[in-house]
């Protein structure tokens, strides 16, 4: 298997050395829209890592509060009526 990495990053290092210039121009439309595209693509793997940090986060808090003040894990101050059912 390393082998095969190696063998795979030699070649895309021996193709891009070789490869000659481009001769093209990025306007600056497409340069601005390019930039904003990687950026955003950032954002959004940062956002998904901060979700998948806070979550747990969120909830392991939520339990210690409930532990400290002798509530149920379930219940939190913001319920309503709708989120849980009444027993007749």
């Amino acid at each position: 298997m390393a082998r095969l990495l190696l063998k795979a990053g030699l070649t895309g290092a021996t193709i891009a050395l070789l490869a000659s210039p481009a001769a093209a121009y990025i306007g600056p439309g497409l340069g601005l829209g390019a930039i904003g595209a990687i950026l955003g693509s950032i954002a959004a793997v940062l956002m998904v890592i901060a979700g998948l940090v806070w979550y747990p986060a969120k909830i392991m808090l939520r339990k210690m509060r409930a532990k400290k003040t002798g509530a149920a894990v379930g219940e939190s101050a913001g319920s309503t009526s709708l989120d849980t059912p009444e027993k007749t």
